[in-house]
């Protein structure tokens, strides 16, 4: 987005329209820093990118970072490598150490301004937030039924709902669930979806496999019950049959033994938690990617598999087709059938699986972590427009 001059003095023009000039005064923010401390989830890697991306934009001085000031507070020392981006760790206190003690006690202390929270909870007494709500599994997720954690869970959301000057999501399907479930109004939600251009930094493994292995299809776990296992295992022996093995990667944590209690194949491949270098060969090496869902917010996996010439063939899940549009093959997940004919042709017919690594590389190109960050510098302008003229 380039400046345009009006007179003597340099203005810019916003993706929402807003004019603003480079003589406005400081306006001071703070990211809540309380991601560093995630394993490697969906909602961690939303954080990290979109705090790099928007280092990014702040050391080469975009238009959209004039006048403003940007830090990070954080219970722990981080390891990215940020160029533009100060952090300062605050402590957690060791007494009383109680889950979220640090965001809602702590960290407010330490906002002079705006605050931007990337994963789901924040700092409920903060009313000049933009919070990302990735999605509403506390009401219709698989699995979110009561419970003391839950029922805090739910208050905490619909409290910073409420209070908060914006909320974000990451997809339409999300902000649907939130403005029906009466956590966030319309008005005040936007969505900035995530990004696919962090593999680019990937160094995909090659993978040392013995002489005559056969074609395979990767699917990735969890512990999460909306990650769903079961149509992969049931596919398996038919699988089998035509020539193709099944590979699973990811920690199945709390669900090992579920799991394991199913009837196995000797077409499975067992990988566990892989690195992300790791991941993007599996990727490479594939038939195509198996993405199962009974329900997803993005589908950041899906993406992530286009990206690296590897087809995604997927339930059809809330969320999911919104995502991934006509660049994934579709099947229901009572049609075991449909899955392993989608396998089959990608298997026998290479002209048509590059036709489909081609439609999903351009659609994992359509989601910058760039265009993420952008979103939130138009949203921290407009917080603080709303701020000078209450």
């Amino acid at each position: 987005m380039s400046p345009t001059r009006s007179g003597s003095t340099l203005r810019r023009k916003s993706l929402t329209g807003y004019v603003g000039t480079a003589d406005e005064p400081i306006r001071h923010w703070v990211i809540n820093g309380d991601f560093f401390g995630l394993g490697p989830t969906s909602l961690a890697r939303y954080a990290v990118e979109t705090t790099l991306a928007l280092d990014m934009l702040v050391a080469t001085d975009h238009p959209l970072t004039r006048g403003l000031s940007l830090s990070i507070v954080s219970p722990r020392p981080t390891s990215l490598k940020l160029r533009a981006i100060p952090v300062r760790v605050v402590p957690e206190f060791d007494r009383p150490r109680l889950p979220q003690f640090w965001v809602q006690a702590q960290l407010p202390r330490h906002v002079a301004g705006g605050l931007l929270s990337f994963c789901n909870l924040a700092p409920v007494r903060v009313r000049r937030q933009i919070v990302c709500m990735h999605d509403s599994h506390a009401w219709f997720g698989p699995g979110s039924g009561g419970g003391l954690l839950r029922w805090l869970y739910r208050s905490t959301l619909r409290a910073l709902g409420r209070r908060a000057a914006h909320v974000t999501t990451v997809s339409e399907f999300s902000r649907s669930e939130l403005i029906t479930s009466g956590v966030a109004t319309a008005d005040r939600t936007t969505v900035t979806l995530s990004g696919s251009d962090h593999i680019d930094r990937w160094n995909a493994e090659k993978l040392l496999l013995a002489r005559g292995h056969r074609p395979y299809v990767v699917a990735v776990g969890g512990d999460q019950p909306d990650k769903d296992l079961d149509l992969p295992l049931r596919l398996a022996p038919m699988l089998d049959m035509i020539g193709v093995d099944l590979w699973i990667a990811g920690e199945l944590g709390a669900r090992s033994n579920e799991v394991s209690s199913v009837p196995t194949h000797g077409a499975i491949r067992w990988l566990d938690r892989v690195g992300d270098n790791a991941l993007k060969g599996i990727f490479a090496g594939a038939l195509g990617f198996l993405c199962p869902g009974r329900v997803d917010a993005f589908g950041l996996r899906g993406i992530e598999a286009m990206a690296s010439e590897c087809p995604v063939i997927a339930s059809g899940a809330p969320g999911l087709f919104d995502v991934f549009g006509d660049a994934a093959l579709y099947a229901g997940l009572d049609d075991p059938g449909a899955w392993v004919r989608h396998v089959a042709r990608l298997k026998c017919d290479p002209q048509f699986r590059a036709t489909r690594v081609e439609t999903g590389l351009r659609q994992a190109g359509e989601y910058t972590w760039r265009r993420v960050a952008e979103i939130y510098l138009e949203l921290m302008s407009r917080v603080d427009r709303v701020g000078q003229a209450a």
